[in-house]
């Protein structure tokens, strides 16, 4: 072989991901500069590429971190831990041009350069992560390719950690599969077994990358009463007679909330419940030893906590708290390391008043802000005045908060008895994304969140979403990853780096159009908060509306004269017009008060974009954003 067209290339095989690492690298030197890479087969090679890591396991104080060094030719990638590694790999080739604006290998941007450039060229590069915690959480419906594909994206643009919900991810797998909300499409062959079969699928593919895996969340409290916690919020469940002793007093009853074992608490003060939920924990962490940090949670629903005499005596936290000790010693005594994640949520934000935990080193703290407006960012909280203690707890009488000062009240009080390792796991691509059109002012409140987290004492930022957020653009998951690795990073310039690689040239006119979309746009408005009837929304969405009729000549014009990913994006685009066009009509007519109006308009959308998804599947989650408008905006269905 000509040797100007090979290197040699040694990776360390202590490395989890080493396979991958080597795979990944070959296979983007051969798209980038022409180059092949042979294995170095003997120790007394030199090799040109050399990639090595310090195998440091993830843990609650340690930060990824990598040195590239380029020297004509010779390359030497050093990591603290494997994932820090695999994202140095996909660094370095974004140093060169590389981009990766969507999840799936077919959205990479890769620049035809000369081999030269490798060999003859030169970089020094050292950087350590902003954030321990860069992760996303799963949400919506999923199809098996859609999660792989976004695994696959994660370390391409800075993120460590994927958070897999329940037992297994059966119930966004079914939602999928069976085309939960679109009649347009036959559902398709679906069932438990199917179902872990592709959960095995995506536990292989983080391992095979080194990702830090999270596990479980809600469904320990329907464990208790037999039913496991991969159904997640199926409902229509009947509670067999023996188990009501364990299930929480409310209003007189106790019963499954709404049918749903996921939304139903537990009686803490009946001496069967915490040791039954902690050998539930236990036996999974015995039988998971791959999961990096197990989240043990209580029921996903509000003012259900048990008012029988004995549990009314204390706050649930309290009994949360002497839960989490409880498994915290029988997880010691069983000499398991599972790291415990424990969750700051509906009447769980309120702290303990007595009770602390016990061994912090075990625990990270996880504060989820549900209903928080995405309208501002932290950044913008008056921390002076704004923020107060938090209101007194009154027993199943919560409101859940909209306001950030009075969610962080929150975790300031929480904070007063645990310092331990702590994140966000924050809702920007969960719901409020769907009332932002233009995705610009999301984006730019997610990095304002995530130059923010040290002033909160956060130790980084798990995102809950849909992972099929890219209508019209996945910019706010790249902003995501790409500032909780470095939270230094200008805004402006990944704003211009991004759209300049998805649209070309005229880059600039689309995030003006994009943008001004966003400003009329309301995440509130959208997911109720604030009242339903409002004349300002009716004149924002009449704009909306004009902004995106005006817009068509430009998309026309370019996807005339644009070709290959460019032109594709531009395609897009239009569809994407098309969305708000009909959306925005619906909430325009919604504002104004005229229901027939409104449903008619959201016919039409439902049409649109249900008979479209074929066309727009890996970016749209049809199923998510009709359920998030029925059950927030007020649309029927």
């Amino acid at each position: 072989m000509n040797p100007t067209t090979t290197v040699t290339l040694k990776v360390d095989e202590r490395a989890s991901n080493a396979a991958i690492c080597r795979d990944e690298f070959a296979r983007l030197l051969h798209a980038t500069f022409g180059l092949d890479c042979l294995d170095s087969v003997t120790a007394c090679d030199r090799p040109n590429v050399i990639l090595t890591t310090d195998g440091t396991p993830s843990g609650a104080n340690v930060h990824d971190s990598f040195s590239i060094t380029l020297d004509e030719g010779h390359l030497d990638i050093h990591a603290n831990t494997d994932i820090a590694l695999l994202i140095a790999v996909y660094r370095f080739f974004h140093e060169f041009g590389v981009r990766y604006t969507r999840p799936g290998r077919a959205c990479e941007t890769i620049p035809s350069l000369d081999a030269s450039d490798f060999l003859q060229g030169t970089l020094s590069l050292h950087q350590t992560a902003s954030h321990v915690h860069r992760g996303v959480c799963i949400e919506g419906a999923d199809s098996i390719d859609n999660i792989l594909d976004f695994i696959d994206w994660m370390p391409k643009i800075g993120f460590n950690a994927f958070f897999v919900q329940f037992e297994n991810p059966y119930s966004f797998l079914k939602r999928w599969y069976e085309h939960e909300f679109n009649p347009y499409a036959d559902a398709e062959p679906f069932d438990n077994g199917i179902a872990q079969h592709m959960s095995d699928r995506v536990d292989a593919a983080m391992a095979a990358r080194g990702i830090v895996q999270h596990r479980v969340g809600h469904g320990w409290t329907g464990e208790v009463l037999g039913y496991s916690s991969k159904y997640g919020w199926e409902r229509g469940i009947t509670l067999p007679k023996e188990k009501q002793p364990l299930v929480a007093l409310v209003n007189g009853t106790r019963d499954l909330i709404d049918g749903a074992p996921i939304l139903t608490s537990l009686d803490f003060a009946n001496p069967a419940v915490i040791p039954s939920l902690t050998e539930h924990v236990v036996e999974y962490a015995k039988r998971h030893p791959n999961v990096d940090c197990l989240h043990v949670w209580l029921s996903d629903a509000d003012n259900n906590i048990c008012e029988c005499e004995e549990c009314s005596k204390e706050r649930i936290s309290d009994q949360y708290v002497r839960f989490l000790n409880r498994l915290d010693q029988r997880l010691s005594e069983e000499r398991l390391p599972t790291r415990i994640c424990f969750l700051l949520y509906h009447e769980l934000l309120f702290p303990p008043e007595h009770e602390r935990i016990a061994n912090p080193e075990r625990f990270t703290m996880m504060f989820a802000p549900i209903t928080r407006t995405f309208e501002k960012s932290y950044a913008d909280v008056d921390y002076v005045h704004g923020v107060s203690e938090p209101k007194p707890y009154i027993r199943n009488q919560y409101v859940m908060p909209n306001s950030l000062e009075e969610n962080l009240s929150y975790l300031f009080a929480w904070k007063k008895v645990f310092d331990g390792d702590s994140f966000v796991y924050d809702y920007p691509l969960g719901r409020a994304h769907y009332g932002d059109f233009g995705y610009m002012k999301i984006a730019r409140t997610i990095a304002r969140d995530i130059q923010y987290l040290d002033t909160l004492e956060l130790n980084g930022y798990i995102s809950c979403q849909e992972l099929r957020v890219g209508t019209p653009t996945f910019f706010p998951n790249y902003v995501m990853g790409h500032m909780l690795w470095d939270s230094s990073l200008d805004y402006d310039e990944l704003k211009r780096e991004y759209f300049q690689t998805l649209y070309g040239e005229d880059w600039n006119s689309v995030v003006r159009y994009l943008e001004s979309l966003s400003k009329l746009s309301s995440c509130d408005y959208f997911n109720a908060i604030g009242e339903r009837h409002d004349s300002s929304m009716v004149q924002r969405y009449a704009a909306i509306v004009d902004e995106a009729t005006c817009f068509l000549p430009a998309i026309e014009e370019h996807v005339m004269s644009c070709s290959g990913s460019v032109k594709h994006e531009w395609l897009l685009l239009s569809h994407h017009r098309e969305y708000v066009l009909h959306i925005a009509s619906a909430l325009h007519d919604l504002a104004a008060g005229d229901t027939e109006g409104a449903q008619r308009h959201w016919h039409e959308f439902l049409d649109f974009i249900r008979r479209n998804e074929p066309l727009t599947q890996a970016n749209l989650d049809v199923y998510r954003v009709i359920e998030v408008a029925k059950n927030y905006a007020g649309f029927k269905l």
